[in-house]
């Protein structure tokens, strides 16, 4: 208790001193009445003192500190930094350079079509012949199984997306297929038989000889379109010890000359190759009376004019067409009644045959004799015809493998664009739109235009390439 009044009372001595300080500061800051003019004055003075500091301040935009300076004014705009000049390309090659370009990509959405379209002829070939085969043993049984596993896999991995054992069920699921797929035995196989059997006997397949030489042709076609592609970006195969050992301005004759040298020997085995085709399998004559010897009980031979042949491949390509547009108009007739299920050859009567043959305008390609004699009689006599254009009206050729011969000519025609190739980038060579360098087979053209377009990329690009010079 003691305790507690001494720190009362130290408390309340040091209230009492604290309120004798304040009372003195007050009688010292209470002014008199000149005191109070005065102070007014010195009030009004600090009030003008106040408002030219406060314009002062508001004069001073700015802090003197550099860093000051850049919070404060607004970021100006920052200027473009100048392109880096495109030295050493001529003005004129830039439509060629555009021109490249556009058919690089042509070229390139062509390779990858035509890939597709063979992966997926083959693919849907050898499913409906395993399909139309029987399903208790062989390959039949096998692709059935892997069949029913892959649907049955499938649709248990996408119902069961949130499921916690996922891939235990989806496991299963095929496990499962793989079994289920034995015990199809022969359900299906008359439907597909009949599907395969139109496919292969009366349908379009028929004029390409079947999906095997369909699919070489597509082979072929992805071979040289995958040349030209490589002709095009300079990476095709070359020998290039002797150009690592030229200076940068030599070695630009020395790829045009052999550029050029290369577009002549590709050129020329693509007219050997057309002359082939258009002699050995679409009948053009050879030789021709020499001028002069018509007259002549011996008369001599002379080697036929090239557009003798051109003339004749044309010929024989508008012909052949022709009927593959009509065997096409029965497909699509035919298409219909096969995937219903009817026998592809037991549904077109004579009448609906005549009737096809009389509004086709046969008579534009053929003699009127000829086509007249494709008609069949309406009396009964004979049930059903074949939906398919099976001979050539007035021609012995056979219309299995019609148009192999034309597809044969995509290998001259991709000769030809190889040569084009080659006199294209020698252009641009000689342009300066393509640098003659031979560490440039092992970089990528095609990913140049996905970089950073940027000037600062751009120096780092030009100073690459000069150190690579």
């Amino acid at each position: 208790m003691a305790d507690e009044e001494k720190a009362e009372s130290r408390e309340a001595g040091a209230d009492e001193k604290r309120d004798e300080r304040g009372s003195e500061k007050t009688a010292a800051d209470a002014p008199g009445d000149g005191e109070s003019k005065s102070g007014k004055a010195d009030d009004g003075d600090a009030e003008s003192e106040g408002e030219k500091d406060d314009a002062s301040e508001k004069k001073r935009a700015s802090s003197p500190w550099p860093s000051a300076r850049k919070s404060e004014q607004p970021p100006a705009a920052a200027k473009p930094a100048p392109k880096p000049e495109e030295s050493g390309k001529a003005a004129w090659g830039a439509p060629l350079a555009k021109l490249d370009r556009a058919w690089t990509t042509l070229e390139s959405r062509l390779c990858a079509g035509v890939l597709v379209a063979e992966v997926l002829t083959l693919v849907f070939w050898i499913s409906i012949r395993a399909l139309s085969a029987t399903g208790r043993a062989g390959p039949g049984m096998i692709f059935r199984a892997l069949l029913t596993a892959l649907v049955l896999g499938a649709i248990a991995h996408r119902v069961t997306r949130t499921h916690a054992r996922r891939e235990v069920i989806t496991t299963a699921a095929v496990l499962s297929g793989l079994v289920l797929g034995t015990q199809w035995g022969e359900a299906g196989v008359m439907y597909f038989s009949n599907l395969f059997a139109w496919l292969q006997n009366a349908s379009i397949l028929v004029f390409f000889g079947g999906v095997s030489d369909l699919a070489k042709r597509f082979t072929l076609w992805l071979a040289l379109l995958g040349a030209s592609l490589a002709t095009a970006q300079g990476k095709h195969i070359n020998v290039d010890v002797v150009m690592r050992f030229l200076s940068p301005r030599a070695r630009v004759p020395v790829a045009v000359l052999g550029w050029l040298a290369a577009a002549v020997v590709s050129i020329s085995a693509s007219w050997g190759f057309f002359d082939y085709v258009a002699v050995e399998e679409m009948r053009a004559p050879p030789t021709i009376v020499c001028p002069g010897e018509e007259a002549s009980e011996t008369p001599k031979r002379c080697p036929a004019p090239p557009m003798s042949k051109v003339d004749k491949v044309m010929s024989s390509a508008g012909r052949n067409f022709f009927l593959a547009g009509r065997q096409i108009s029965l497909d699509l007739r035919s298409l219909p009644k096969v995937l219903a299920g009817t026998p592809y050859n037991q549904w077109m009567t004579p009448r609906e045959w005549n009737e096809w043959l009389r509004g086709g305008n046969w008579e534009s390609r053929f003699a009127a004799e000829d086509v007249k004699a494709f008609e069949l009689p309406e009396d009964g006599s004979v049930e059903f015809r074949n939906p398919s254009v099976t001979a050539i009206p007035g021609g012995t050729e056979a219309i299995p493998k019609l148009l192999v011969p034309l597809m044969n000519l995509v290998f001259s025609f991709g000769l030809l664009v190889i040569g084009i190739r080659f006199i294209l980038r020698s252009l641009l060579a000689i342009s300066g739109w393509v640098k003659v360098d031979p560490a440039a087979a092992h970089g990528d053209d095609e990913l140049a235009h996905a970089h950073d377009q940027s000037p600062e990329a751009d120096r780092a690009e030009a100073k690459m390439q000069e150190t690579h010079s």
